[in-house]
């Protein structure tokens, strides 16, 4: 079986942190992948670390930190739903050849000056959900049951979401000018059973196919690496060790 031999950076989605990727990494390993599994300030095992400084952009410096620590090059970055965000603005910072292949999991795709509050069609809520938590404007925990995970898997999420930063989804993203170039786009869609979009995503206009993107669906809740791990290996195992175009 090939192997892609380059680092795959899992990026999770809000009120998430590493801990979500649990069930993917050692199959990805076994598969010969180099993952690693991103928690970002404020959240998880770093809840700790909140500040009302923390924004969107001390998040993509999360990730530009961990690759310069650990050396790495020819990424494949992963962006979960808000992780998505992160994903872009770190490339737009290191581009080609440093970033490989970005892939959007069940993520907007931002535009310069996009944000979550902005590209959603439901950012005027996140705005009236924000509440203060030790003087940090912050989102509370969601329904871990609405991510689509299921059973033992929706008590253990419920429990784990982190309370997360405002600022991170009202910033906005600033992606210059051939932020993207030489860099492969690819998209995996989440579906339920019946084919309807389990996320909230539906506009995705901005995935072009025309322009050498690959696009995929997954039958799967939204939080995918919790719900469907082995089918998210497989499929990210498909996309790393096979070449799409580069436009």
């Amino acid at each position: 079986m090939p192997t892609s031999g380059s680092p795959l950076i899992l990026i999770p989605g809000a009120q998430h942190g590493g801990w979500c990727w649990r069930k993917t990494l050692a199959p990805l390993r076994a598969r010969g992948h180099d993952p690693y599994a991103v928690t970002l300030t404020g959240l998880g095992e770093r809840a700790h670390l909140l500040t009302p400084d923390v924004d969107l952009d001390t998040h993509v410096t999360d990730v530009l930190q961990l690759i310069e620590a650990e050396e790495l090059t020819d990424v494949t970055l992963v962006g979960h739903s808000y992780g998505g965000m992160v994903a872009a603005g770190v490339t737009a910072r290191l581009r080609h050849p440093a970033v490989r292949r970005l892939i959007y999991l069940d993520s907007p795709v931002p535009v310069d000056g996009d944000s979550i509050v902005s590209v959603t069609p439901f950012g005027g809520h996140l705005s009236r959900m924000r509440t203060v938590i030790d003087g940090v404007e912050v989102l509370p925990p969601g329904d871990a049951a609405a991510m689509g995970v299921r059973g033992d898997d929706a008590a253990w999420v419920q429990r784990r979401l982190s309370p997360h930063p405002y600022a991170t989804v009202a910033t906005p993203l600033h992606l210059p000018d051939g932020w993207n170039d030489g860099v492969e786009q690819v998209y995996i869609r989440c579906v339920t059973g019946d084919g309807q979009d389990h996320g909230p995503w539906a506009d995705m206009s901005r995935v072009d196919t025309s322009a050498g993107w690959r696009s995929f669906e997954l039958r799967s809740g939204h939080d995918a690496m919790i719900d469907e791990p082995v089918k998210l290996v497989e499929l990210l195992d498909e996309v790393c060790t096979t070449e799409g175009v580069v436009a």
